[in-house]
């Protein structure tokens, strides 16, 4: 098997993602320490109630819903799996609730080196 090809929960154990509220947890899949740029997989838990405030970021950001889905908390737009979103930087969506949970595939891309 070539090297460049892994299984996630080989890569490592579902973490709680971090700057995220409880009950979403990550494996990240990829990270380029230079840029920040990263891929990684999101496992919302059913129930989870999403934010009250539109998100807004300095990064691109592109979504993929590949189980469960995901609900809109201002619109009330539902969003099932097989849903692609792309977010670039500065553009407000959501925020998103999962009633069913969900698992997401989710892509975060700087332009430019984050500030931290």
């Amino acid at each position: 098997m070539s090297r460049e090809f892994k299984f996630p929960e080989s890569i490592a154990e579902w973490k709680p993602a971090p700057h995220l509220p409880p009950g979403v947890d990550e494996i990240i899949l990829y990270r380029d320490e230079n840029s920040g740029t990263y891929a990684r997989i999101l496992r919302i838990a059913p129930g989870f109630p999403g934010g009250e405030k539109p998100l807004k970021h300095d990064f691109d950001e592109v979504v993929y819903i590949a189980q469960g889905g995901a609900v809109d908390v201002l619109t009330k737009k539902p969003y099932p799996a097989g849903t692609f979103a792309s977010f670039p930087a500065g553009l407000e969506h959501g925020p998103l609730a999962a009633p069913v949970g969900a698992i997401f595939l989710e892509f975060r891309h700087y332009r430019a080196k984050p500030q931290n």
